[in-house]
């Protein structure tokens, strides 16, 4: 089957919008539901409708709506309002004073997607009842088993994000395929929601083929294991996230490679350079990363299906960006002579901060004083393929658990994998004498490393580390604005975003986040 990418496939059954259905909802290939999923085309198309859903949430059905940054990346140090250009939702995030306007407190698009996998999951069953045996309708039975587990994944998926942002949510494992279903639900538990995800990727992975080759633009047994090590590291559950990034090594890659053969063995060993995506080639695995041993799972943006990868903060847009690159780290990174990914990821040259490079072709040459010129193709008019999971993000969380768990020596090795490869030196145990210390390095080089892959904010949450590193920021724009520099405060249900309006107003059993208002 060719890349999913396409988002236009909107009508392929009714599903919920922040639980509020959407009713007679018709598939293109023809007629009501009743009509539809009868045949391995329906199935197809019904597979391409939940990916291009999940694409579309990231990158965005608009112009600088990318949730991918505003969720992972806006709330923390990587990124900063473009003054110039920020509307009111911008400004709520750079002074953490999120209220539930805000263009991205809605869950909405994310329960279409939910919505769309339960459908699937449904109906892809029935689909052989309506086919002749060993006809060209008919849906193979590996491919079957493929799709299912790849449906509850991405079921599993949504609702980490859900769980992630809003905290507690609704838990809808139903389609909804009558008018007479009640969109109406109260709240689930963040917890409630957590074990939710954590069974349908074990479903996931205990219905896909293993040893499989992965396909980069699908959902694989790498991907399934990448997001449950994820999950168990939000919960603090170390020694769950060591087995699952266990299981993740002895997965295949895009090319074939098993990820990390010797590491799937004893916790701890294992782990090599050539592992790894190579200095030389680093930012290959953003271009084309079916051809890289890293990649694990990437979202394929089509420009000529899907329009301008437009994204705040993140793309190469001549066009009046609301959010940049924060001055802090755009000048601390550029001062770097060694490592090889500051002027791979953004132009250094740019003083306006709003130009990424990261995802697109090209030569940086370096040129007078220090400056570097880029040879190569960007701009509005390209693909971009941003990742959702990759092996130097796995070996990071990997390290960060070990040293959860007490062994510090390993932790540094695969540390210091990611921290060499950037072209710097290794860093020795000396320099890290509590293992504190050692996480500060692991969530430093994760921000690096994973610049502008919506990381970042989920990191400093999940590790309970917002204060430390947001408190200076924000006293330094709320003085800069006139403001009572009273920085990130100590209310840490302000970790949760709000629940945006719309979503309220839809659902009068819902209940708003604390503290805020609705």
């Amino acid at each position: 089957m060719k890349k999913i990418f396409f988002i236009t496939l909107l009508g392929l059954g009714m599903v919920s919008s922040g639980c509020k259905k959407l009713v007679d909802e018709k598939p293109l290939s023809d007629g009501t539901l009743e009509n539809f999923y009868k045949n391995r085309f329906d199935a197809e198309a019904g597979m391409a409708g939940m990916y291009g859903g999940f694409q579309r949430v990231m990158v965005g059905e608009k112009q600088f709506f990318n949730r991918y940054t505003y969720w992972g990346d806006a709330r923390a140090d990587n990124f900063e309002r473009f003054k110039t250009y920020a509307k009111n939702s911008d400004n709520e995030m750079h002074f953490n004073t999120l209220t539930a306007n805000n263009d991205w407190a809605d869950w909405s698009p994310l329960y279409q997607v939910i919505g769309r996998a339960n459908l699937l999951i449904k109906k892809l069953p029935e689909v052989n009842s309506f086919t002749q045996p060993g006809s060209a309708n008919e849906l193979p039975a590996a491919t079957l088993k493929s799709y299912m587990a790849e449906c509850y994944a991405m079921r599993a998926m949504s609702y980490f994000y859900i769980a992630r942002v809003w905290g507690a949510a609704p838990i809808r494992t139903e389609p909804y395929v009558s008018i007479y279903d009640d969109p109406e639900q109260a709240r689930d538990s963040q917890e409630k929601v957590l074990d939710q995800v954590i069974s349908d990727l074990t479903t996931a992975y205990n219905t896909m083929a293993k040893g499989a080759t992965a396909k980069v633009f699908y959902i694989s047994e790498a991907a399934v294991c990448a997001m449950m090590a994820d999950v168990y590291m939000w919960k603090k559950d170390y020694p769950n996230a060591i087995i699952w990034s266990k299981r993740l090594f002895a997965a295949k890659g895009p090319t074939g490679k098993v990820y990390n053969a010797a590491g799937a063995l004893a916790t701890g060993a294992g782990g090599a350079a050539t592992d790894l995506q190579p200095t030389a080639i680093w930012k290959d695995m953003f271009v084309n990363p079916a051809s890289s041993v890293e990649a694990i799972w990437n979202i394929h943006w089509d420009y000529a299906a899907n329009g301008c990868a437009c994204m705040a903060g993140l793309s190469t847009s001549p066009n009046n960006t609301a959010y940049r690159i924060a001055e802090e780290v755009f000048t601390s990174w550029s001062l770097s002579t060694t490592d090889i990914r500051v002027k791979q990821t953004f132009d250094i040259n740019t003083k306006t901060r709003d130009r990424m490079w990261k995802w697109y072709p090209g030569v940086y040459t370096p040129g007078v004083a220090g400056a570097y010129s880029y040879t190569g193709t960007f701009g509005a008019t390209l693909n971009v393929l941003l990742p959702m999971y990759r092996l130097s993000d796995q070996f990071l969380l990997y390290a960060e658990a070990l040293n959860k768990t007490g062994d510090q020596l390993n932790a540094l090795r695969y540390l210091n994998l990611i921290h060499t490869r950037a072209g710097l030196p290794a860093y020795t145990a000396d320099l890290f004498p509590t293992a504190k210390d050692l996480e500060t390095a692991i969530l430093q080089e994760r921000k690096l490393e994973l610049f502008g892959e919506g990381k970042r904010w989920f990191d400093l949450v999940r590790t309970d580390r917002v204060a430390e590193f947001m408190d200076p920021i924000l006293i330094t724009r709320q003085i800069e604005q006139g403001a009572t520099p009273i920085g990130w405060g100590t209310d840490k249900r302000k970790y949760l975003w709000p629940l945006n309006r719309n979503v309220l107003n839809s659902n009068s059993l819902l209940v708003q986040n604390q503290p805020y208002t609705e």
